[in-house]
């Protein structure tokens, strides 16, 4: 008998365990807890300090509408997405200020709002969030204070 409870409690433990993860999954908590900072587009020169401007991404999800919205390199931006079963992610069409940039900074902005629309996918590992465009490129972040983050973007 004890050995029987001790079953059904190892067994409900592990469905309590595995649907958290399924939820965490499809609802993305570890994308809306922390603001993120692009670190790492190979092929491309990432702003920060003296070449400008930190790129954020901050995801919000309030039940209804999901939008993720942040610094591109000079211009602010905000986009829908929608999360699917096995991580996947797709963001739609981004709305951005126009400010006037020099041609670096709107050339990069131009290739990552569209990269952003070409995700299919993304890994969160530790502080380390991946995103995969469906050409195979990957884009790395690092996770962020949000509010730190926050002011960082407001600061702009």
């Amino acid at each position: 008998m004890k050995r029987s409870l001790a079953i059904i409690a190892v067994t409900l433990a592990s469905l309590t365990l595995a649907a958290c993860a399924t939820s965490s999954a499809t609802t993305g908590a570890g994308l809306t807890a922390s603001q993120w900072e692009l670190t790492s587009w190979p092929g491309h020169e990432i702003p920060h300090g003296d070449n400008g401007e930190p790129v954020i991404l901050s995801f919000q999800d309030n039940g209804k509408e999901a939008s993720v919205s942040g610094r591109a390199w000079c211009n602010r931006f905000n986009a829908p997405y929608v999360l699917r079963e096995g991580s996947r992610l797709t963001i739609g069409h981004a709305a951005a200020t126009r400010m006037a940039c020099m041609g670096k900074a709107m050339e990069f902005e131009s290739a990552f709002l569209d990269k952003l629309q070409a995700l299919d996918r993304y890994k969160i590992d530790g502080k380390t969030l991946q995103l995969f465009a469906v050409d195979g490129e990957v884009m790395t972040l690092q996770a962020r204070d949000k509010e730190a983050g926050a002011a960082a973007v407001g600061n702009k």
